[in-house]
């Protein structure tokens, strides 16, 4: 959209392009050597699938024309490096996937031989696709994603740094472990503008810490199942006390995924906890219809109930139980 903006402003405007510093003269689009580093993963929200984090991010190119006789690179920091940035050409970066990103700290660094760099610190939330079929046992891959505002694919490329490429080992975030971090260019194009543009994208591998789930989730889910088994132990003329046990343990299944539903968005797919939940709710139900089935089926013999009920009972909580654990193992 910010890009569909420029096109128009810049076709209703011409006198602005003047006010823009042309690309440096090289063969070929300018090379924009990139570089992320991850400091600090802040917060993830799978219900708005956004994360915030904390970066140190870098851009190195080369513009003969700001080559000059020192020994030294003329520095600028912070307000100067916004003053120096309007007087020459450099890749206007916009971060695609963020709204309203806050800088921190900024240098730029201009060399002897027109090398310029330019650091930037960021705080950011950004927006990420997540795939929350594994969920809570999932690996999920944040993107950050970087473009020039004003130069397309023939006039700016980015490439990889892999020397500034990296994640600090220790986060703030406990939920997620951060496992690396990796980068990657490839050129987009915008939907209705047809220019193609370089776009750097870095993902951040992170892998989910389950236990809070198992404490949370899956320990009291399984515990409403195994409850809900007491029904075997209320004699067979009792069919309303049976049944009342079941629908009981089926409202508690209900208001823990009501509960769990606020923290996930509102996805087309079941996730692994959603798999546990509906299976329990399967189970819960099968133990109302064998209720059902054993009362209808009590004239058979007192030895015959007795004997149906343990091993109904003794198989039904064994399937249970291993559906739960295939579910969550693979």
């Amino acid at each position: 959209m910010r890009k569909l903006w420029l096109v128009l402003h810049l076709a209703t405007a011409p006198l602005t392009l003047a006010q823009v510093t042309p690309p440096p003269a090289v063969d070929g689009p300018v090379e924009v050597l990139t570089g992320v580093y991850l400091l600090n993963l802040n917060s993830v929200n799978e219900k708005d699938e956004t994360f915030e984090a904390d970066l140190y991010l870098q851009f190195m190119w080369r513009d003969p024309r700001l080559a000059h006789g020192g020994t030294e690179p003329l520095t600028y920091a912070e307000e100067a490096v916004e003053e120096k940035l309007k007087e020459i050409w450099w890749p206007q970066i916009e971060f695609v996937n963020t709204a309203e990103p806050t800088i921190t700290n900024q240098i730029l660094a201009i060399y002897p031989d027109g090398q310029v760099g330019l650091v930037l610190g960021l705080t950011a939330t950004f927006r990420s696709d997540f795939d929350l079929r594994r969920f809570p046992f999932d690996r999920q891959n944040l993107a950050i994603k970087i473009q020039s505002f004003i130069s397309d694919a023939d006039k700016l490329r980015f490439a990889v740094n892999k020397d500034y490429l990296g994640a600090k080992k220790s986060n703030t975030y406990e939920g997620l472990r951060v496992k690396g971090i990796d980068a990657s260019v490839g050129t987009v194009n915008l939907d209705g503008i047809h220019a193609d543009f370089s776009e750097f994208r870095a993902t951040i591998d992170v892998e989910r810490n389950p236990s809070f789930f198992f404490w949370t989730v899956f320990g009291p889910v399984i515990l409403i199942f195994l409850l809900s088994c007491t029904v075997y132990l209320v004699a067979s003329e009792q069919l309303a006390d049976r049944v009342g046990i079941c629908l009981t343990s089926l409202l508690a299944c209900i208001a823990t995924q009501f509960a769990l539903s606020f923290s996930l968005p509102q996805i087309s797919y079941l996730t692994v906890i959603y798999w546990v939940v509906v299976l329990t709710y399967a189970f819960i139900a099968l133990n109302v219809l064998f209720a059902a089935l054993e009362m209808i089926l009590s004239g058979r013999g007192r030895e015959w109930r007795k004997r149906g009920k343990v091993l109904f009972g003794v198989a039904v909580t064994a399937a249970y139980l291993a559906l739960v654990g295939a579910i969550t193992w693979f």
